[in-house]
């Protein structure tokens, strides 16, 4: 993929040639175009609207992670825009499933897949996953953090597969810590995928590995943190609640589980005002208690910090086994079991800044929204794509297969694929200590992954056995 068409036995074979896209770059490249022309200049829900925000008034706080609002600014600042960053946000996206799935299907299927073979394969696991039984053309033109983290977990699978043992390139390996890093700064669960990716760079050196692997291993920890520090310092970002908040949801979600708790926890009690109403709420419902206009709970919970801490504490103390279940529940709530409960973001939400879709691509708009809210609403046809619980147990097999596979058969390919499946398999399991909402998008990140890797497997994965030589005449 837009790289120069050489033989992975013989790299020397094609020395001189240069780099030159092939049919199935180019293809994708207009499907690229093509869902940019679209939903230009993009998809935004009321989190997208408020980065842009900052990114316009050059302000920014951490409650969504300011990345992606710090990048939009310089953006503008160099004379570009937000169709223009979109744009690159979508080409990457639809390279990146195609570089995951072709690694993918290069490390089972060895070198008895042609890389031009492998080239097309890949671009039919992307056209698979761009029917409308996906939501994934929405999230290739969304403005989110969602989409930007599915982004970089595509690109950092790849790039953990191409980690060979003696042999990985440099510029690999540092390819690896700068995309997890970016990743854990995209959203602030992605930090567990950290360790990960550390453990991947160790395992890829050779023995004796000492403090040269515990240095790669600690890289994309280090970076993530002197790389927020930086951006904390240099663009002035303002701390916000986000810890509070949690802290809130938890202790509302206990409340409405068991009364007799809450009337153990008297300041949260106090600031209950309406238990009845309370009643039906659940860690992770869409409508939360205390962001509703008519909120059966006071949001001045969230002011007083140090109270709020205490009162957290008191409730782990007494009350483990209650918050542990909510937030099980919360965490069941999002892998879609009952409802596939906000697919995407189909539309520019209102907003000051007078950005709006192209009207002209209206009806074609229209009807893919149709299309895919029909997959989401359909009793069946949602298992498909619209159900994380499907893809987290195809996700769970495929590490434990793949890792017993590799230590029963002595081979490290496998075994690399195995841990590089962890990735979405942390990821999935990050939001068990964290669920705000059921919203679909939080883990499609993951699932996207685990889609890629399971179509590459299939279309590509298998090893053919070997033509018999030629008889000598």
């Amino acid at each position: 993929m837009l790289v120069a068409q050489t033989s992975p036995t013989s790299p020397r074979a094609t020395a001189g040639r240069g780099w030159r896209p092939s049919w199935p770059d180019l293809i994708t490249i207009a499907l690229a175009l093509a869902i940019w022309s679209v939903f230009q200049p993009a998809l935004m829900s009321p989190d997208s609207i408020a980065q842009y925000g900052q990114a316009l008034a050059g302000s920014y706080d951490d409650w969504h992670p300011p990345l992606m609002a710090i990048v939009l600014h310089l953006v503008f600042a160099s004379g570009g825009g937000l169709g223009s960053l979109m744009l690159v946000q979508c080409v990457a996206g639809v390279f990146g499933i195609r570089s995951l799935a072709s690694n993918v299907m290069r490390l089972l299927g060895g070198e008895t897949l042609a890389p031009r073979r492998v080239e097309w394969l890949s671009l039919l696991v992307l056209l698979a996953l761009l029917l409308p039984l996906s939501p994934l053309s929405f999230y290739l033109m969304t403005f989110w953090k969602d989409a930007w983290t599915m982004v970089l977990m595509l690109w950092l699978g790849a790039l953990l597969l191409r980690l060979e043992t003696a042999r990985a390139p440099a510029a690999v390996r540092a390819g690896v810590i700068l995309t997890a890093a970016a990743l854990a700064m995209v959203r602030h669960n992605s930090v567990l995928i950290l360790p990960v990716a550390g453990l991947a760079l160790w395992g890829a050196l050779p023995p004796p590995r000492r403090w040269r692997g515990l240095a790669l291993a600690l890289a994309p920890a280090v970076v993530f943190a002197l790389g927020s520090f930086t951006l904390e310092r240099a663009f002035a970002v303002r701390k916000s609640q986000v810890t509070s908040t949690v802290m809130v949801l938890d202790l509302v979600a206990l409340c409405a589980a068991d009364p007799p708790a809450c009337r153990a926890l008297p300041w949260t009690e106090s600031h209950v005002r309406d238990q009845p109403a309370l009643a039906d709420y659940h860690l992770g419902d869409t409508e939360i208690p205390v962001w509703k206009a008519m909120q059966p709970v006071s949001t001045a919970m969230q002011t007083d910090r140090a109270r709020l801490r205490a009162e957290y504490r008191e409730a782990w103390r007494r009350f483990p086994a209650g918050l542990v279940a909510c937030k099980i529940e919360g965490f069941v709530s999002l892998l879609g079991l009952e409802k596939t409960h906000y697919f995407f973001q189909g539309s520019i939400t209102d907003n000051p800044y007078r950005l709006a879709l192209d009207g002209r691509l209206a009806p074609l708009r229209n009807g893919l929204e149709r299309a895919a809210n029909g997959v989401a609403e359909h009793p069946l046809l949602r298992w498909v794509s619209g159900v994380h619980a499907v893809w987290l147990l195809v996700n769970a097999i495929g590490v434990s297969g793949f890792l017993a596979l590799g230590r029963i058969r002595r081979n490290p390919s496998l075994t690399r694929l195995g841990v590089v499946l962890l990735v979405p398999l942390v990821y999935y399991s990050s939001y068990l200590p964290v669920s705000t909402v059921r919203d679909f998008r939080f883990m499609y990140p993951a699932t996207l992954f685990v889609q890629c890797v399971a179509a590459a497997s299939l279309v590509g994965g298998r090893r053919r056995p070997a033509r018999p030589a030629s008889p000598a005449p």
